[in-house]
């Protein structure tokens, strides 16, 4: 079995020796001695290289390379593949793989002649054409040629339905296409798990390495490692997407450049980053935020429900918020989520229905949160990104951006007329989230609901430099052995939150006026430090809490004739 890395190998010899092969994917472990800052894909796939298997190992990056620091002792070899596709580096690239094509043959004791791979070669390029002919016309059969070129899985959507998500980037898996497909939406992959890893300009010349190395560095859709030849515009002005996922891997830099290319276009697009380890829940809040705000809404529902209910299950505390037909508030309550988010909002709901006295055959229930997957009761589910903009927007209609700090992670959106036109989620670090004023709270043994008024006692501004909560524990334990009092640290704690959310609104370009959200809205030492640092006045709801909550029983109360 031959086992490669990336798909800028020779495809053609595979198949005209008739060895069998296959490409390297992330598992369920990680490669315990790469550094754990490599890239995810390199430290979740490469434990699936078995002791037996022959290595066709490309140098596509870095990661990649320390990978082969580890695997050398399989039989292998070690593909240069330059990084221009100029006359020079087509001809380097033919001498090695002539150099393979004599390896292969070697170490699997097989004769074919330089005839036999010409013919391959020549199938190859047409079987190519005739794959990005299916790619417009006929999903199927483009995925057969796919997988028969390859000996990958296809992952894309083979159904034409709702809007076209065009995936780009690094690597993805088929979870990314469910999660666009769950939206009844369609996607198409042009990573490097999709079929453009195939497609090339190419014509066959009288050296069949020649030719070969040709088709391999004239991809239509260069890799991230080739950034000057990658020419996004014209693939996305041939397919039109309507929205665009911008699929990055944890510690890759590649594909961040394509975002500043996006940037500039008029196609919302989103980025998200994968690191193989947990389920994309952070990425699907991501990529079903934006769906939602290039969705129509679509027409009214004959509901003969009185009660319109948004439950909002946080990573922390679940919020409930039930309207009548009229949009009054009539109960709003808040609970810790716990261990079940569902048994946590159903207990909520049960809490609603006995004190208003109506059964669940006269309400409509929204879920949104990071548990709205697990309200099963709801009749719908949206984002907690398009609920806190609805939520707002319907209490504060000229609002133009929104700073939500929750438990567990924050956010900064910036809307027009209720609707998002621009947003940032920082959800996998504590730093600019209420877990980093817990840990602040934890080691200078202050009450989480003093922390905000002490910190305004402070008599020195002290700062805390890092953004990382690991290391700002470091910093604050420190400074307290040096004797600074508490006021002082806090003031520095609650600094550095406002530094992170001030960049956030500085990215989105924030403008007034600004609600601040969230439970961390009540503190008043964080509110204090964000409007020094941005100059303008925030405005905290009644209950900050349950704008999300209110979102969601607005979009519920909105369905209704």
């Amino acid at each position: 079995m031959i086992v490669y890395n990336c798909p800028l190998v020779p495809f053609e010899f595979f198949h005209a020796l008739k060895i069998p092969f296959r490409r390297i994917e992330p598992g369920s472990g990680e490669f315990q001695y790469l550094h754990p800052n490599v890239c995810a894909f390199c430290r979740t796939a490469v434990c699936s290289v078995k002791p037996d298997e022959v290595l066709v190992w490309t140098d596509s990056c870095d990661s990649m390379r320390r990978s082969y620091d580890f695997l050398k002792k399989n039989r292998s070899f070690y593909l240069h593949v330059p990084v221009k596709n100029d006359e020079i580096s087509v001809r380097f690239f033919a001498r090695e793989l002539q150099r393979l094509w004599e390896f292969l043959k070697t170490t699997f004791k097989r004769e074919v002649s330089l005839d036999q791979l010409e013919k391959t070669h020549q199938w190859f390029v047409d079987r190519s054409s005739e794959l990005q002919r299916a790619m417009t016309e006929d999903p199927y059969r483009a995925k057969a040629i796919f997988e028969e070129l390859s000996n990958q899985k296809w992952i894309g959507s083979l159904e034409k339905r709702g809007r076209l998500v065009l995936l780009l980037g690094s690597w993805a898996s088929d979870e990314v296409v469910k999660i666009v497909e769950e939206a009844g939406d369609f996607t198409l992959n042009a990573t490097c798990s999709g079929p453009y890893a195939l497609i090339s300009d190419v014509q066959t010349g009288p050296d069949v390495f020649e030719s070969i190395a040709r088709r391999i560095l004239n991809k239509r859709l260069p890799c991230g490692r080739f950034a000057r030849e990658r020419h996004l515009q014209s693939l996305i002005g041939r397919f039109r997407p309507d929205v665009i996922v911008l699929h990055t891997v944890k510690f890759c830099d590649f594909y961040h450049f394509d975002e500043g290319m996006l940037r500039k276009l008029t196609v919302p697009f989103v980025t998200i980053e994968n690191d193989f380890t947990n389920a994309l829940e952070q990425s699907r809040t991501r990529i079903e935020a934006l769906l939602e705000r290039v969705r129509e809404r679509g027409d009214r529902k004959n509901l003969r429900s009185s009660y319109f209910i948004g439950i909002d299950s946080g990573s922390t505390s679940t919020k409930i918020v039930v309207l009548n037909e009229r949009g009054e508030i009539l109960f709003e309550q808040i609970s810790r989520t716990g261990a079940d988010p569902r048994e946590s909002a159903k207990r909520l709901m049960d809490h609603a229905m006995k004190t208003l006295k109506f059964n669940e055959e006269n309400c409509f229930v929204v879920a949104t949160g990071y548990g709205r997957g697990t309200i099963d009761f709801a009749h719908e589910r949206m984002t907690e990104l398009t609920c806190h903009a609805v939520g707002v927007s319907h209490l504060y209609p000229d609002v133009r951006t929104i700073i939500d700090v929750g438990g567990q992670d924050s956010k900064v959106m910036r809307v027009e007329k209720g609707k998002i036109v621009d947003f940032v989620m920082n959800d996998k670090c504590a730093a600019g989230t209420g877990r980093f004023l817990e840990i602040v709270s934890s080691i200078l043994e202050v009450p989480l609901e003093k922390m905000g008024k002490e910190s305004l006692k402070a008599k020195q501004q002290l700062n805390i430099s890092s953004v990382c909560a690991v290391f700002a524990e470091s910093e604050i334990i420190s400074l307290r052995s040096k004797g600074y009092s508490r006021q002082d640290i806090l003031f520095a704690a609650h600094s550095a939150i406002a530094r992170r959310l001030a960049t956030m609104y500085e990215r989105i370009k924030g403008v007034p006026p600004v609600v601040l959200t969230g439970g961390v809205a009540l503190n008043e030492g964080l509110k204090n430090a964000l409007e020094r640092l941005l100059g303008v006045e925030l405005i905290v709801p009644k209950n900050p809490v349950t704008t999300g909550a209110l979102g969601a029983a607005l979009m519920g109360l909105q369905q209704k004739r």
